[in-house]
């Protein structure tokens, strides 16, 4: 062939197997020396979200995929709610409520592609996040409840369900900050010094 080095064209070789060969060649040579590879954006991210342990084997373009599909469409429903909201004060709160819930349910379980869903739930149970996990989880199903509630009267049914979301929003609120380095002090502290001027 043209152009193409003699040895190359005696061993058959591709010019991407060679070129495999010789990343790897400088890999070992930099790893003996003493210099460390910095790691790409995507080894980065999947160290810190983990190898997606329990998620059926997808590669790591199908995590982010199933991520991006499940925040999307939670949002598109929580979105797709408000427009329900109409609906909810004239007395039919059970579009509103489901379209809620199930935004936040699949908002929630989009982390299950990145981390794996044992990771995750392990996460949402840990000591500092449980309590938080528990109020929000309660209240999405209370959300429900109260709109398919019978014996309730239809002003009852929109305090309850309105005091059920505004819970869920503070619940969701302390469990992101518990991901911010003194998100939940920061808070805490601004809201003492805004009621108690303290």
């Amino acid at each position: 062939v043209e152009g193409r080095p003699l040895e190359w064209r005696r061993r058959g070789g591709s010019p991407r197997l060679c070129s495999s060969r010789m990343d790897a060649g400088k890999e070992a040579l930099s790893s003996l020396l003493g210099n460390k590879r910095e790691p790409t954006l995507r080894e980065q991210i999947e160290e810190a979200t983990g190898s997606g342990e329990g998620c059926f084997s997808l590669t790591y373009e199908e995590r982010v995929i199933g991520f991006l599909g499940c925040v999307g469409s939670g949002m598109f429903l929580n979105c797709f709610s408000v427009i329900r909201i109409g609906q909810l004060l004239l007395g039919n709160p059970v579009p509103f409520a489901v379209c809620f819930t199930i935004g936040n349910i699949l908002s929630m379980g989009s982390m299950c592609f990145l981390v794996g869903p044992a990771r995750q739930c392990k996460n949402m149970l840990q000591p500092g996040r449980a309590g938080a996990t528990v109020l929000y989880l309660a209240m999405m199903l209370c959300t429900l409840l109260v709109a398919f509630s019978s014996a309730l009267s239809h002003m009852e049914r929109v305090v309850l369900i309105l005091v059920c979301i505004a819970l869920q929003m503070i619940a969701l609120a302390w469990y992101c900050l518990s991901y911010v380095p003194f998100g939940r002090r920061f808070l805490t502290s601004a809201v003492c010094s805004y009621c108690f001027g303290r």
